[in-house]
């Protein structure tokens, strides 16, 4: 494309938004709206996975250990060693169980005096998995070594956890897709709009021979100019609403951490104009398709 040509696509695509201004305004409105909508749920699920993430270093494993079988503790701590779905363990000693036992009785701990000597308490460990999925699956591993009594882990809230994330995803990604749509069609609508007040200029354009690809130029340029423009008032709504949320939150639920969102700034500003650009151009396109084979 030479380089005259794309100066008069420009200059014609910001024209077009200049004349058709109502329109145009309307269409980076719908944009905005679109995608604050889309930042939101993003920070929303961004926070999710963080929470998701905290929540799934507090899920652990207890291994509990057959009595007088200690002596089972090196094989166990070696296949935790090797085992990849393992983040982290501890074993906690007969000894040591019975003196957490005390420190949480506190006062009334003379209740345990004399225990030393023939100590009722096992032996356990207590096994992080890397990933909450891998719960079930190490612990089902672990039922199998010898040495091992029994094997304890919140099934019920791993499961729980992993429907409310999934249901969420597909809630997430629905959403956004549909809002696309409608951003798509808005802008489609604003071309088609200009199409139909320069109809006679485009038919004299084709008469003298101009091919589509130039008289389609202008209006992509112009969808691209309408879908960057929305994108970034979206973001700096979308920045705005985190900024207050978040400060309000943090007053309000104090022992919940949320998400620092200048973490991910430059990557949603970078997917903002991109989807942005994409739905602008592809608004045009549908409505240029229409219009030309007309």
């Amino acid at each position: 494309m030479r380089l005259q040509t794309f100066k008069y696509f420009c200059k014609d695509g910001f024209k077009n938004i200049f004349l058709n201004k109502t329109m145009a305004a309307a269409s980076i409105s719908i944009v905005v709206a679109a995608l604050t909508v889309v930042g939101v749920f993003i920070a929303i699920a961004l926070n999710l996975e963080y929470i998701s993430e905290q929540i799934e270093k507090t899920v652990d494993i207890r291994v509990i250990l057959h009595k007088g079988q200690e002596d089972k503790v090196p094989v166990i701590e070696e296949f935790l060693r090797k085992n990849a779905q393992v983040r982290s363990y501890d074993y906690i000693s007969p000894e040591m169980a019975l003196e957490d036992f005390k420190k949480k009785l506190g006062k009334n701990s003379f209740l345990l005096e004399g225990l030393e000597k023939d100590n009722p308490l096992r032996g356990y460990f207590i096994v992080s998995p890397v990933k909450i999925e891998y719960t079930k699956e190490l612990a089902k591993a672990l039922e199998n070594l010898q040495g091992v009594a029994q094997v304890y882990f919140p099934s019920q809230t791993v499961d729980k956890l992993k429907r409310i994330m999934k249901i969420l995803n597909i809630l997430c990604i629905a959403l956004i897709l549909g809002l696309y749509m409608v951003a798509v069609f808005i802008i489609a609508n604003t071309i088609k709009i200009t199409l139909f007040a320069r109809r006679r200029e485009i038919s004299i354009m084709r008469y003298i021979g101009a091919t589509n690809r130039f008289i389609s130029g202008p209006f992509v340029v112009e969808g691209f100019i309408i879908g960057i423009l929305g994108a970034t008032f979206a973001y700096a709504v979308v920045l705005l609403i985190y900024h207050y949320s978040i400060k309000y939150l943090s007053q309000t639920i104090a022992f919940v951490d949320f998400v620092n969102i200048s973490t991910y700034k430059y990557k949603i500003l970078g997917l903002f104009i991109l989807t942005g650009s994409m739905v602008g151009i592809l608004g045009s396109l549908i409505s240029l398709r229409r219009y030309l084979k007309a």
